[in-house]
């Protein structure tokens, strides 16, 4: 190698990671697809542009790349679902896979041939790369929206599962054409590479999971890295027995992983985000540079055709597929409709065009062209207008959502097991660990530790979370807590429970931080009584939680002060349209039909709400 073949490499790869954390930095700060970024900065910096970036100049190393970086995203993706939900909607999910192979790569395969004018044979390998939709393109898309837990779930367990099997499915089309094997024996090959890869990386990932937690072998500052070599493990060893089966083994690894303890699976998933974010950045700007951007006016027609059919194809498996289960019309239209397609399909695609055009074949370019397109139309188009179609269709969730609660006692604790029936998550902070135990008891996922440490929340996404209530003993404790999570994570909205008057100090740090006061539901909220019984609530007693439903009109008339509610009966959250759930707070207006969770000394005091005409509200969906 001379030494100006040395420097180029040197040039491509620092431009490369300089130009992929400036995308990942603006991207962040202006709330935009980061892959849309990663596509121009590749082609204005590439061969086609001003020529900093040269892939061509890593040789095989790019296809090496290509291949260990597939294999980190795909694990990652793996490692962050969540078992326990995808049990729920198993059904549909294994629904949706087999029918997106069955559906969407028909249609692909005639539109490539007969639109697009690609051979046979070359249009089943493009056909085969059309059905993954992949989580470095959904989770994004998806992370800030208000939706339902399940909807998340079957997309983003849909794009893991599917970008595996897509990816190895992709590749034994590939060495079918390449290598000319009897289509039986390539069949059977997808299929023994679907079988080991799966049993290999789960039985993996199940021997990793004992090792980490029923030993002491493995330090806990060194888990994150001995599970990224174990990680290349496994899918150097799954290649070895089959070939093409690694990036299969890789994400049932990912997936055996993911059923750790939360506290355990979170310190991991803060080290492979943070790599996995520059290994896709890497991969697409990288990926972009070597996409000859000059083929694209000749297909351009001809392929905006062949994407909008594979978009429109998606509606009806994912309407097939979902039919007779948990989600509602409108919803099955939106997860119809979010479908963008990521580095996965690039990836594969570029890895076909290197193996394609050694075997002599021609016009495979097309093939690139045509996952380009879709990847940037589908991205750019889907992404974008995800949140304006949620809200479209009204399937958002408003209110308090998922929460953060400081102070793990009988009262918050049966406040979360009503909270979490409306698909709303709970995270409990508290420096007791027997405090934290009862939590855990009842699964609740939480933390302990000090509440206003900075280190407390690592290895957490905070940013799932959207509101805040602080419940521990401590007045002082509970304001500063909101205060510390507005201004480190952003969060605001932000409840407090007050077992006591507030001093004039804490008091401006309530209204200066738009911090409401809750559960302050009697008619003089600072009267001795009403703080005795708060703090009774709050720390020692067991009190009985009940819902009821609004239905009187007189009741509703009050000023939002003066609801005519009995002694020692108060209002936790309300539920509004049988599904968004907000803390009740002083200053909050009932409507009709509200859902009230309330607590009371017993049940006989429940008959003092005959008064409200109020009854008992449906199971919630």
């Amino acid at each position: 190698m001379s030494s100006m073949e040395h420097d180029v490499i040197i040039r491509t790869v620092i431009i490369t990671i300089i130009a992929g954390s400036s995308c990942i930095v603006l991207s962040e700060r202006l709330k935009f697809p980061a892959i849309i970024l990663y596509f121009l900065c590749g082609i204005a910096l590439g061969p086609y542009g001003i020529g900093w970036i040269q892939p061509a100049s890593l040789g095989g190393g790019l296809n090496i790349l290509i291949t260990l970086f597939v294999g980190i995203i795909l694990f990652e993706g793996g490692l962050s679902l969540n078992i326990s939900r995808l049990k729920s909607i198993r059904g549909n999910l294994a629904r949706q896979i087999v029918l997106t192979i069955a559906i969407t790569m028909t249609l692909s395969w005639l539109a490539a041939v007969h639109i697009a004018g690609l051979r046979p044979d070359l249009a089943l390998i493009f056909a085969s790369l059309t059905v993954v939709t992949g989580p470095t393109v959904i989770k994004p898309v998806i992370r800030y929206l208000p939706l339902r837990k399940c909807v998340k779930t079957f997309l983003n367990g849909e794009a893991v599962i599917i970008d595996a099997v897509g990816a190895v499915l992709a590749i034994a089309m590939i060495e079918y054409f390449v290598s000319r094997q009897v289509a039986g024996l390539s069949i059977l090959g997808f299929i023994a590479s679907i079988v080991i890869g799966a049993t290999l990386g789960a039985a993996c990932g199940i021997s990793v999971k004992m090792l980490l937690i029923k030993t002491r072998l493995v330090p806990v500052s060194s888990r994150s890295i001995f599970t990224l070599g174990m990680l290349f493990f496994v899918f150097f060893v799954s290649e070895l027995i089959s070939s093409e089966s690694g990036l299969m083994a890789v994400a049932a690894f990912g997936l055996a992983l993911s059923t750790i303890d939360y506290r355990d699976k979170e310190k991991l998933l803060s080290f492979k985000e943070q790599i996995s974010q520059i290994v896709i950045s890497l991969l697409f700007i990288l990926l972009s540079a070597h996409f000859n951007i000059t083929l694209l006016s000749e297909q351009a027609l001809p392929g905006l055709a062949v994407v909008v059919i594979i978009i429109l194809a998606r509606f009806p498996t994912v309407f097939a597929s979902t039919a007779g289960g948990i989600f509602t019309i409108r919803e099955r239209f939106f997860m119809g409709w979010v479908g963008p397609r990521g580095i996965i399909a690039l990836s594969v695609a570029s890895i076909a065009i290197i193996k394609l055009k050694s075997a002599g074949l021609h016009n495979t370019e097309i093939i690139e062209i045509l996952i380009f397109m879709l990847i940037s139309v589908t991205v750019l188009f889907q992404s974008l207008s995800a949140g304006v179609l949620a809200r479209k269709l009204d399937i958002g969730i408003t209110g308090d959502k998922n929460i953060i609660v400081l102070g793990a006692n009988p009262t918050t604790i049966g406040m979360a097991l009503h909270w979490q029936q409306y698909q709303n998550e709970v995270l409990f902070v508290d420096s007791n660990l027997s405090n934290c135990l009862l939590a855990e008891k009842e699964g609740f996922p939480y933390i302990h530790g000090n509440g206003l440490a900075p280190d407390t929340f690592a290895g957490i996404d905070v940013d799932e979370y959207s509101s805040v209530l602080a419940a521990s003993a401590n007045n002082e404790i509970n304001i500063l807590f909101c205060r510390f999570l507005k201004e480190t994570y952003g969060l605001k909205k932000l409840y407090v429970i007050l077992t006591e008057k507030a001093g004039e100090e804490l008091s401006e740090i309530i209204q200066s931080e738009g911090i409401n006061t809750a559960c302050t539901c009697l008619r003089a909220p600072r009267s001795a009584n009403f703080f005795n019984a708060i703090k009774e609530y709050f720390t020692t007693k067991k009190p009985v939680i009940k819902e009821i439903t609004v239905t009187s009109e007189s009741f509703l008339n009050n000023n939002t002060d003066e609801y005519p509610i009995p002694e020692n009966i108060f209002i936790l959250f309300v539920v509004r349209n049988m599904k968004n759930c907000h803390v009740y707070y002083n200053g909050f207006r009932l409507e009709k039909n509200d859902t009230l969770c309330i607590i009371m000394n017993d049940e006989s005091a429940s008959a003092q709400l005959d008064a409200f005409t109020l009854q008992s509200p449906t199971t919630p969906a």
